[in-house]
């Protein structure tokens, strides 16, 4: 951004930079549309009088933009959408104005000055003197995206933020990610060896610890807040695979490896408490109940284990029962975090969502959508919703009450290796091997945010809300610790 508008934050209207400069370059108004595309993302509500004395400049590193209601300033009808003035509202109202907003910065003129009204039609790219060299930029591709924002049919224009957000980066694909969220605050990096990947990553509840497990055979603990490496469990002779905390007992973490091993261990003292053999083959995934009772594992030879938890006695970890349903390996379980009839989850390689109580051994629902191989599932936390993706890139979200598929998320590109619902049941995040965090509104079924993070596939992600951080695991032997910016 110029110097203009960092000398004038806090509080500086777009109305006042545009008097001070009367014409923006390409590069600046693509970072402010996307600035304010970005701030709708969020929004449920339709504003109808976005305006540039309506926009204030909150901050310039990263941009960030705030829009004040519209009972603040006097009602500006130059950038409102035609079906507003005549006293209704769309869907795309805000598009309007944000693509008139565009236009004014690129051309430093007022709307009503660019429309020609004899012929019904804008004329402002008679206006916009650009430097068309600029190579970097896509300025055909800019110009036709504004003129969509701003087409006298709101059936026409832009379905949602994200959808024009999308489109405008692609004109200046040298831009830096759009997401200005989260920050990437530490690095962890000590796994070795040509197989070294990082299979799976985990915060603890109640110690500043980060436990990655990785096919180097070790199981690491770090430091959240310095990233520092504190430890090392060793012990294993197969690639480590999954690993969960206990949620109740402090520093009991739990593992299993591709041997089959279930171990048990205690970070504070770096020591092991327990190792069994599942006979499951490799053990895909571990899963505790709230209250830290039960524990469940899936595994490579199709089969679920429940697996009674007695913390009174560490050396007493006992097999309820075995669950065969599924036609190829389970991967992924997961328990609902409220009391309902379905009490865990699980997917498998087969496609298939299988739904569980503890009562007995048949299943109480298959559910089917998925084309390929079912990887990873998560519930809401109220219990009323199950997230569940995998090879077909696809996020499919079931509702529990009527075991139905009622949404589907064309998400990645590539495998979806994780996924979390953040603290209300609105967000959705999904880790991929295209190296990728998205954040989803689920009710919506939109796209609200991309989180560049891996070189390489994301193998695994864990979220910690009370620190306000995730922690992402991949192939090219580091994870990362992303904290929100406040």
């Amino acid at each position: 951004m110029p110097d203009l508008i960092a000398a004038a934050l806090p509080n500086f209207s777009l109305c006042q930079a545009l008097q001070t400069e009367r014409i923006f370059t390409v590069e600046m108004t693509i970072n402010l549309l996307i600035a304010l595309l970005r701030s709708r993302l969020n929004s449920q509500d339709i504003h109808g009088q976005i305006t540039p004395e309506r926009v204030l400049i909150i901050s310039e590193q990263p941009l960030d933009l705030q829009i004040l209601p519209a009972d603040l300033i006097r009602a500006d009808p130059e950038f409102s959408a035609p079906e507003i003035l005549a006293g209704t509202i769309s869907p795309s109202s805000d598009i309007y104005s944000i693509g008139l907003i565009g236009i004014y910065l690129l051309t430093g003129i007022r709307p009503f000055q660019l429309f020609d009204m004899g012929n019904g039609c804008w004329i402002w790219k008679d206006y916009w003197y650009s430097d068309q060299q600029i190579a970097k930029f896509n300025h055909a591709k800019l110009g036709a995206i504004l003129d969509r924002a701003i087409d006298l049919d709101p059936n026409l224009r832009f379905s949602s933020a994200q959808e024009m957000m999308t489109a405008v980066r692609d004109c200046a694909p040298h831009l830096a990610p759009m997401t200005a969220n989260w920050a990437c605050r530490q690095i962890l990096t000590g796994h070795q060896g040509l197989f070294a990947a990082i299979k799976t990553i985990a915060i603890s509840p109640h110690l500043p610890l980060v436990a990655t497990g990785s096919e180097d055979q070790t199981i690491r603990l770090w430091h959240i807040s310095t990233g520092a490496e504190v430890g090392r469990l060793t012990g294993y002779q197969k690639s480590v695979e999954t690993i969960t905390f206990h949620p109740q007992q402090s520093g009991l973490l739990f593992s299993g490896d591709r041997s089959g091993q279930i171990k048990l261990w205690q970070v504070e003292t770096m020591s092991e408490l327990i190792s069994i053999d599942s006979q499951q083959g490799k053990i895909n995934c571990l899963a505790i109940s709230t209250d830290g009772q039960l524990m469940i594992s899936g595994g490579s030879d199709r089969t679920i284990k429940i697996w009674s938890l007695d913390l009174t006695n560490y050396r007493s970890i006992n097999c309820l029962t075995t669950l065969k349903a599924h036609q190829l390996a389970v991967n992924c379980v997961g328990f609902n975090p409220v009391e309902n009839k379905v009490k865990f989850a699980s997917v498998s390689s087969d496609r298939r969502v299988i739904l569980w109580g503890l009562d007995n051994k048949t299943p109480l629902s298959i559910l089917t959508a998925h084309t390929q191989a079912v990887r990873t599932l998560a519930f809401s936390l109220d219990g009323q919703l199950l997230a569940t993706a995998g090879d077909d890139g696809l996020i499919q979200i079931w509702s529990i009450d009527s075991r139905k598929l009622i949404k589907t998320l064309s998400a990645h590109r590539w495998t979806i290796s994780s996924l979390s619902f953040l603290a209300n049941r609105q967000i959705l995040v999904s880790a991929s091997w295209d190296g990728n965090l998205k954040f989803w509104q689920v009710e919506l079924g939109q796209e609200i945010d991309c989180l560049s993070t891996h070189t390489a596939e994301v193998l695994a992600m864990d979220i910690c809300e009370q620190r306000q951080c995730i922690v992402t695991a991949g192939r090219d032997r580091t994870a990362k610790i992303w904290s929100r910016n406040l």
